[in-house]
């Protein structure tokens, strides 16, 4: 489920309807499209009680001393006609007649009609009756469309004609009561039109019965009941990121969410905890150890086998000659200390590599086996105790804040030490208590004001605060200001001397509150307080073509990028593709553009297992525009409508995929395998390009530029009507960007480069966008030297293609070299160890790197300059078998 809270929220308020009735099951059922048909902004249920209400107001006004049962039951089965001609009778004579009325002939002739009428009714015939018939005749005529109007409700609710013969009072109680009726359907229609998961309550709901209602909410509570076990299951994992490596938490993570047992991979831990004694012994030992004591035992380290088939009365003996074997060594490493780096060969360099790479898998072991045991048991109070408080129903049951405060005091902190939520979430149920948290960790911080997070910084001990910012900001500011009796108080200077505590109390107060008041995020006020660190690798682009931009644009190419493409790569798949739409703005829209982008979708989703996509339009009115054009094509393409259907639902891992259609202003956090955007202005009717972008053209247009252009994984797809040389002069002159169309220009030139296939017009065009230049050093360049000329020498004469592959971040490679079966790079080869400031630790260096390098170059083998040199023949065969090796598929020997 995409949302619990939000689940959880809904079953709460509907136990109302877990409680309704058969027959009022079957009334949801039966009569929930006169809650969905909707025209004129009003659905049919709607009108029909407006209807019922005008018309127990009709027959209020009518109820009287003029309805006479038996004269009105009888007026009801006369047609109009004949209603109209008995009014007019009875309303000539019902009055006693005057002097010469009596000696006129048609008067007694209609007296006769109106009493043979009255005779045929079988009604009285005296004078009175007349008088009941004309004033029936009234009512009748007064009650006639009203008591039609109410017939047709009352037949569409419930398909069959009501017996009407009524008085108005008690046709207007009828009214009443079905409009009582009706609303309380109403009611229920609203809560299920809330819920979450309204397509199967709705499929639920069509049987009609509470069985099949039943048995939705049954499965409603077990998922939310799967989806807690797996949030407590994922919080277990998180605590162990720090011991494990990602391909087993990978493993684990996806277990859980696919609902699989973990069981197997939980008792190979177990299984090494017998190893748990030993070692924690050897740590107590090893604190009394030198540093050269510890290189002795190093040494020894890759004998372990051999000396523990010796008898344990022999080891003491065996172990102290070997030591002193090495002291008289030590003075031949002495020597070769000044340059140790070139001793090594490559197999010696490997086998290194493969000692830190299970020394680091053990510890990273041995400190989960410590996690999964660390709970201190003297921290968490019995079971006994938590009987009062862990009640989930009944009269007892306790909120969660109520929980939280009564279960802190008995050890919830030392069973669940970690806890993900929002701030005001964490405000509403976490106790006010100050460093309630040891380490409290802010994400997008750049989109959280400052007061938002107060609470939450009261609540710790440690705080590190992770965020972008060259993405957008909070959308609301931190707007209160300082009252203007502060001003007093301070005034930009220190307290005097002989200024007193509460004065000096008083003026810092003043300060901090100005200082927070100055900063419109989180982040911000962060970066003015605390140490920094920046985050270096960008793992999301399957192409680095996608990031590049944004790389060399804001932060100034520092990204490292593991993949890599060869050149004739990027032109046939098109990272970036612009589609020249050419349309019209007019009314803020372009529906040339939204034509385009929905003839791409319907080719996209051809495919029965089409990559996840969503829309991003350049303001709302373009977005509701694409709306619309799909809704269209929906209805005319019963296949496009299924796949928009299926594609709005998409989830991946437990995670909402679902395509969307979003302005650049609400797009941050969203990721897809392709992003399409439609950039909406250009040209109007009059064929006059107006140089007005939206939010991309005022301050900080370059920050929403920078989040909209980063959410691809895949592909980014420019449905432009925009003649990019008139957006800016960015093109047309030597300086970089300054002004937030300035990004947006070249980004569209940039688009345009990669489209096309102008690679070396891409990357001039990249050199121009880097504002903030790194050092030489930083930036992991270095020369051509020979020993690396001599390495593509040879690499050429023996007829491999190898393509430069620098691009001063950790993954850069000295040389690339393409498989013609697939027109990727086959592998990568190095001279000598990698040079980057993300590498300076052997770990990063020759673990980190190679596994993360390897999702984009299968293979990479460093040449050694002491073995080319000193064993050239040798590194230069396991060169070329390297080579060959790639080339045919195989692993590297």
């Amino acid at each position: 489920m995409s949302d619990a809270a939000e689940f959880r929220s809904w079953l709460t308020d509907a136990d109302e309807l877990r409680s309704i009735s058969d027959s009022v099951c079957a009334n949801l059922a039966r009569l929930r499209p006169l809650f969905r048909n909707v025209e004129d902004g009003a659905s049919e249920a709607a009108r029909i009680l407006q209807g019922l209400s005008a018309t127990k107001e009709i027959f209020s006004s009518l109820d009287g001393p003029s309805y006479k049962p038996n004269f009105c039951s009888k007026l009801i089965a006369f047609n109009e006609e004949e209603l109209h001609s008995a009014g007019e009778l009875a309303g000539q004579v019902r009055l006693p007649a005057r002097a010469l009325q009596w000696i006129n002939p048609f008067h007694w002739l209609r007296t006769r009609r109106v009493r043979q009428l009255l005779a045929s009714s079988q009604l009285p015939q005296d004078n009175d009756a007349i008088s009941s018939l004309y004033y029936a005749v009234e009512l009748e005529l007064a009650m006639r469309q009203p008591r039609r109007e109410l017939e047709h409700y009352f037949t569409t609710l419930f398909g069959r004609a009501p017996n009407l013969d009524l008085s108005p009072g008690k046709l207007a109680d009828f009214a009443e009561r079905l409009g009582s009726f009706l609303n309380g359907l109403g009611g229920h229609n609203l809560l299920i039109d809330r819920c979450p998961t309204r397509l199967e309550l709705d499929r639920a709901l069509s049987a009609g019965n509470t069985e099949e209602l039943g048995s939705f909410f049954e499965r409603a509570d077990l998922a939310l009941k799967r989806h807690d076990m797996r949030e407590e299951s994922r919080a277990a994992l998180d605590r162990l990121r720090t011991y494990f490596d990602e391909l087993w938490l990978g493993s684990r993570r996806s277990a859980i969410e696919n609902g699989r047992s973990n069981a197997s991979a939980i008792e190979q831990i177990v299984q090494a905890l017998p190893m748990l004694s030993s070692y924690q012994e050897y740590r107590l030992r090893s604190s009394r150890l030198g540093d050269q004591e510890r290189v002795i035992f190093a040494t020894l380290r890759p004998r372990e086998a051999e000396l523990s088939k010796l008898p344990s009365e022999d080891l003491d003996g065996c172990i102290r000659a070997t030591i002193g074997r090495e002291a008289r060594l030590a003075w031949k490493a002495g020597m070769e200390g000044a340059n140790p780096d070139v001793l090594f060969d490559g197999d010696e360099v490997k086998a290194k590599v493969n000692s830190l790479a299970e020394a680091d898998e053990q510890i990273r072991q041995y400190n989960r086996d410590l996690l999964v045991q660390g709970i201190d048991a003297s921290k968490v109070r019995p079971t006994i105790e938590w009987d009062a408080i862990t009640k989930l129903r009944g009269p007892r049951a306790l909120r969660l804040r109520e929980f939280i405060d009564r279960a802190a005091p008995l050890g919830l902190f030392a069973l669940r030490p970690v806890w993900l939520m929002t701030p005001d979430v964490a405000s509403r149920v976490l106790q006010p208590r100050a460093g309630l948290f040891d380490t409290v960790i802010f994400d997008e911080a750049s989109q959280m004001p400052v007061e938002y997070a107060l609470p939450s910084l009261f609540r710790s001990r440690l705080v590190v605060v992770s965020g972008d910012e060259k993405q957008m900001p909070p959308t609301s500011f931190f707007a209160s200001k300082v009252e203007n009796d502060e001003a007093a108080i301070f005034d930009g200077e220190e307290p005097e001397e002989g200024a007193s505590e509460e004065e000096r109390e008083a003026f810092a107060e003043t300060w901090n509150r100005r200082e927070i008041k100055d900063c419109p995020d989180l982040l911000q006020l962060a970066r003015s307080a605390l140490r920094t660190r920046t985050l270096q690798v960008h793992y999301r682009s399957k192409y680095r073509e996608l990031i590049s931009f944004s790389n060399a644009s804001f932060y100034g190419n520092g990204l490292s990028v593991p993949v890599r493409h060869p050149e004739e790569t990027i032109r046939r798949f098109k990272p970036i593709e612009v589609v020249r739409s050419d349309g019209t703005y007019k009314s803020q829209t372009n529906q040339k553009e939204a034509s385009d982008v929905v003839a791409y979708l319907s080719e996209l989703w051809e495919d029965a297992s089409p990559p996840s996509v969503g829309i991003v339009t350049f303001n709302r009115k373009q977005a509701d525009a694409i709306e619309d054009a799909l809704e269209d094509r929906a209805e005319e393409d019963a296949a496009f409508r299924e796949a928009l259907m299926r594609e709005r639902e998409r989830t991946e891992h437990g995670e909402d995929m679902g395509f969307f259609v979003k302005n650049v202003e609400n797009v941050q956090g969203d990721e897809r395998d392709i992003i399409v955007f439609s950039t909406t202005f250009g040209p109007n009717e009059h064929g006059v390009f107006r140089k007005n972008f939206g939010a991309l053209g005022h301050a900080g247009g370059e920050r929403r530029l920078n989040v909209a252009v980063t959410r691809a994984r895949e592909k980014v797809v420019i449905a432009t009507s925009m003649p990019t040389s008139e957006i800016s002069d960015l093109l047309t002159r030597r300086s970089g960007p300054r002004v937030p169309r300035d990004y947006l220009q070249g980004y569209l030139e940039y688009a345009r480069t990669v489209s096309d296939g102008l690679t070396d017009s891409g990357k001039t065009l990249l050199d121009r966008m880097v504002t903030q230049q790194r050092s030489h050093e930083e930036a992991g360049h270095h020369e051509d030297d020979g020993f690396t000329r001599s390495v593509e020498a040879f690499l050429e004469a023996n007829g491999y293609k190898a393509s430069r592959a620098r691009d001063g971040g950790a993954f850069s490679l000295d040389f690339a070299v393409t498989d013609p079966r697939t027109g990727l790079y086959a592998i990568g080869v190095e001279c000598d160890a990698p040079r980057h400031r993300l590498l300076e630790r052997a770990r990063a260096r020759e673990i980190w790197r190679p596994k993360v390098l390897g999702r984009a170059v299968p293979h990479v083998h460093r040449v050694s300059s002491y073995a080319w040199t000193h064993a050239g023949d040798a590194e230069r065969l396991r060169l070329k078998n390297a080579v060959e090796h790639a080339l045919r598929g195989e692993g590297l020997q």
